[in-house]
């Protein structure tokens, strides 16, 4: 039977959308336009040899802290009000913005700016720690049964969108305008946020319980619980082996490849009307678009008893993806293809991977919602960001290391074959069957 459910009547699930959809926006736009800037200013301090050692430090202390400081942020979900954890977030994030924006407008000199941008990478991962686990678990609160599945779907392909909008916004104002004023608007796009998030309202009673928070007991409970449901723990296992070799290919190699490859091209692709930045957007946005049609199929599709199996495809379409990608990296920086076929084909693995991401993500946060206690939704839900992330890190730091000491083709090389093991392994394990 057609489903014929319209999320958007719920004025809470309404409220919630277009709140984050104002400041993921901007958050996206900021994200890209400083995986390039914290590169470049590194290089006009400790030189191009060490700068992508540097980007692999600052990428790797947000997620140290923010894996550090989450299981917190998910106890106090599962205690206070999720959508004051959200608002109050999201002010402070606006401001520490738009005081480094600042900084920055003041101009001192590069070593000035890096020390603030390491400060301010503190502080938005500290807060993310705390936001996180509270957005991701309330949405089990302000919509039905019925409503979840779509609502879910929908919120996630709306963040490819989001990404798409941020990435173009990105490319776009990186080339044209000071970055001080990137600063600005991410600021106030966390404001604009956190003042529409005020006005959801829900019963955070419903998941209240009237007794002393203690902290690590919670967080015990939260992981013992975890641990039990053997099927999701051994799934989070493998996604948190796989964001170990995949990361470091998208968060170190993209900036990498296109600071010091594209932007030291000639020729290339479009060049009369694309800068480098645009390129790297439109790389980025290939996976988003994917996303969203990805999102928009699983909107539709009825509800699985059982979705091991059509997360194990989603698992090996995303390791051909990653692996296209590494090769067609690898062969280009060896010569042996042109810059323009990189770029194409580039293009075309991040539309695969998009499609495999989404198929991937969408049923992994329907299964949770389902199946979770709501008592233990918040501390579970950041508990299993924390396992899956937990090495991310170390990833981005040992990328940085790699990249600075041997080559960018020795990172392409080992995170290829590590992903072909870590896939191999986790079939052959079938757990993913339980799901």
């Amino acid at each position: 039977m057609e489903n014929k459910v319209n999320v958007f009547k719920n004025k809470n699930y309404t409220l919630l959308f277009y709140g984050v959809l104002v400041s993921n926006v901007a958050h996206i736009l900021f994200n890209f336009v400083m995986s390039l800037y914290v590169l470049r200013i590194a290089k006009e301090v400790y030189g191009e040899t060490y700068a992508p050692l540097v980007q692999g430090i600052y990428l790797g202390v947000a997620g140290l802290v923010l894996l550090v400081f989450m299981p917190f942020g998910g106890v106090l979900a599962d205690r206070i009000n999720k959508v004051k954890i959200m608002y109050l977030t999201d002010y402070i994030r606006g401001f520490v913005i738009l005081s480094v924006g600042l900084i920055i407008f003041l101009d001192p000199a590069s070593n000035f700016k890096l020390i603030a941008l390491f400060a301010m990478n503190v502080i938005l991962g500290l807060n993310s720690a705390f936001f996180n686990p509270a957005s991701g678990s309330l949405l089990k609160f302000i919509v039905t049964e019925d409503e979840l599945p779509q609502a879910s779907s929908l919120l996630h392909g709306s963040m490819s969108l989001q990404n798409i909008a941020g990435l173009i916004l990105g490319g776009i104002m990186f080339s044209a305008f000071n970055i001080y004023i990137i600063f600005f608007i991410n600021g106030l796009a966390y404001l604009i946020s956190a003042v529409t998030e005020m006005f959801i309202k829900y019963d955070h009673f419903e998941h209240r319980e009237d007794r002393k928070i203690k902290v690590f007991e919670e967080i015990k409970s939260g992981m013992k619980y975890l641990y039990n449901y053997k099927a999701m723990f051994s799934l989070l296992i493998m996604a948190l082996s796989l964001n170990f070799f995949i990361v470091p290919i998208l968060n170190n190699g993209f900036p990498y490849f296109i600071d010091y490859g594209l932007n030291s091209e000639p020729k290339y692709l479009f060049m009369n009307f694309l800068t480098v930045e645009n390129w790297y957007s439109i790389i980025l946005i290939g996976f988003s678009v994917a996303g969203i049609v990805m999102a928009l199929i699983l909107a539709k599709a009825p509800k699985k008893k059982s979705y091991g199996k059509s997360l194990m495809r989603s698992v090996f379409a995303m390791g051909v993806a990653i692996a296209l990608m590494a090769s067609v990296m690898i062969l280009y920086y060896l010569n042996y293809i042109s810059i323009n076929l990189t770029l194409i084909l580039t293009v075309i693995s991040g539309l695969l991977a998009g499609l495999a991401s989404t198929s991937f993500n969408v049923p992994v946060q329907i299964i949770m919602q389902n199946n979770i206690d709501q008592n233990q939704l918040g501390k579970v839900i950041s508990v299993s960001n924390i396992v899956s992330q937990a090495l991310i890190p170390l990833a981005s730091l040992l990328a940085g290391f790699i990249i600075s000491n041997f080559s960018i083709i020795s990172l392409y090389i080992l995170c290829t074959f590590g992903l072909g093991i870590v896939i191999l392994v986790y079939y052959k394990k079938k757990t993913y069957v339980h799901l």
